[in-house]
């Protein structure tokens, strides 16, 4: 069976169909008997989806007896996972989702079970990683990189530098979104990281003003943002940490300024799953610093749990972002703030790239 399938009703439904026959694995954990079957997490998919398999529900399964299949959701999961519960299909028993995503399932009904879950007195996680309804294992950082071998002589290293063109000129590149892009504006600006929300979007936006010019690519996907760096089609830009090791991986010459904002993909169990027991054991288990160590290991994203360090080797944890010393120059998106402001922000946004913002 492949690490992640695309999701379909149909299989399931017939899923679904053989748990109920009674067929299951033996359990192996104290006081689990006759619970061993099968859960259904709703994962991102692809190379992203295999690592999850390596690094957290083979290992599930050999530790509970409790078999994971893995489905793949759409790109924004909060449809379909209203859908599933409104429904009562009981098709996923967990869900990888994002702070802002919880939000838009808790805003005008609760679509979330209570994890019941706390920290450990071993546990060290970051700020953010834990909500009474939802455990975020897996964090990325919203920075900046830029071409080595384009600024040899003397690199950026920050905001402001990304926004002096005269003293670092070049092709910049941009997300066209404004969550992190407004951020960075307003940390080139002078206000400090923990000043930062609410936003003051007017001045963030003056700001772009002031770099739209300078911005030849508005970049909307990871994939994209890998190859414009990979190919110099610009000389720095805005990146999701993993994204831009990607193209150091492939040998470019990038390097990563550790400064700006980082947010957590995570769990969240649908509300009414008949499995929520072992959705919740699978989620305590995503905390462990080992499991953790072994999606990083292969992921270039950070581990909510920093006692996952004792298990990552020093050449790989100095490209992930919740290393104490990348840690120390990012801060943690405010959730609430852009899942009340988001729909508003956006749209002003939409309307300034049309205004003269480069496509």
């Amino acid at each position: 069976m492949s690490a992640t399938t695309p999701i379909s009703r149909r299989k399931l439904l017939k899923t679904a169909g053989v748990a109920a026959t009674g067929i299951a694995l033996p359990a192996v954990w104290p006081g689990r008997a006759g619970a061993a079957e099968q859960i259904t997490v709703a994962d991102v998919g692809g190379a992203p989806g295999a690592a999850l398999r390596t690094a957290f529900y083979d290992p599930f399964e050999k530790a509970t007896g409790i078999r994971v299949e893995g489905v793949a959701h759409e790109s924004d999961p909060v449809t379909q996972f209203k859908v599933i519960v409104d429904t009562n299909s009981k098709l996923w028993d967990v869900c990888m989702v994002t702070p802002d995503d919880v939000l838009r399932l808790t805003q005008d009904k609760n679509y979330l079970e209570p994890l019941e879950i706390t920290k450990g007195p071993d546990d060290e996680l970051i700020s953010g990683a834990l909500m009474p309804n939802w455990f975020g294992f897996s964090a990325y950082g919203i920075v900046m990189a830029y071409r080595t071998d384009v600024y040899k002589k003397e690199a950026p290293t920050g905001w402001a530098d990304f926004w002096n063109t005269t003293k670092f000129p070049g092709r910049r590149g941009l997300y066209r979104n404004p969550k992190g892009v407004l951020e960075s504006a307003l940390l080139a600006d002078g206000v400090a990281p923990k000043d930062l929300y609410p936003l003051d979007v007017d001045r963030a936006f003056k700001m772009m003003d002031k770099i739209r010019s300078e911005v030849a690519v508005w970049w909307t996907a990871g994939a994209q943002n890998t190859q414009i760096l990979q190919n110099g089609e610009v000389d720095m830009a805005d990146t999701w940490s993993a994204r831009a090791f990607a193209a150091i991986d492939s040998g470019a010459p990038v390097n990563i300024i550790w400064k700006g904002l980082y947010s957590i993909d995570g769990w969240s169990i649908p509300r009414g799953t008949t499995k929520l027991k072992q959705a919740r054991e699978f989620v305590k288990f995503s905390m462990q610093p080992e499991r953790q160590a072994a999606y990083s290991s292969i992921v270039a994203n950070g581990p909510s749990n920093l006692k996952a360090y004792k298990f990552i080797t020093p050449e790989r944890a100095k490209v992930l972002p919740t290393l104490p010393e990348n840690l120390a120059g990012l801060t943690v998106r405010d959730y609430a703030y852009w899942g009340k402001n988001y729909a508003e922000v956006s749209e002003r946004f939409q309307e300034w790239l049309l205004m003269g913002g480069k496509k």
